[in-house]
């Protein structure tokens, strides 16, 4: 059950919804789609739930680095 699709609306609005589309459209595995949705789904929560749209690098750095520091993620990763 774990690799049906999550439907997406026609014309998708929300964030995530788009970000579907957007891999969908790059046939992208469907594995990677829900690999890639946790990662941004942790990004968007670990700066309390600011949008995307409004972070950049210096957001990202951080991120990185919280990840690297207290969850012990491999810098490959």
């Amino acid at each position: 059950m774990e690799d049906i699709l999550v439907p997406i609306p026609a014309r998708p609005v929300r964030f995530m919804d788009r970000l579907r589309a957007f891999m969908r459209g790059w046939q992208l595995a469907y594995r990677t789609e829900k690999t890639y949705c946790g990662w941004i789904r942790d990004y968007i929560q670990f700066h309390k739930m600011r949008r995307p749209e409004e972070m950049g690098r210096a957001e990202v750095d951080e991120w990185l680095g919280h990840l690297a520091s207290q969850r012990n993620v491999c810098i490959n990763t």
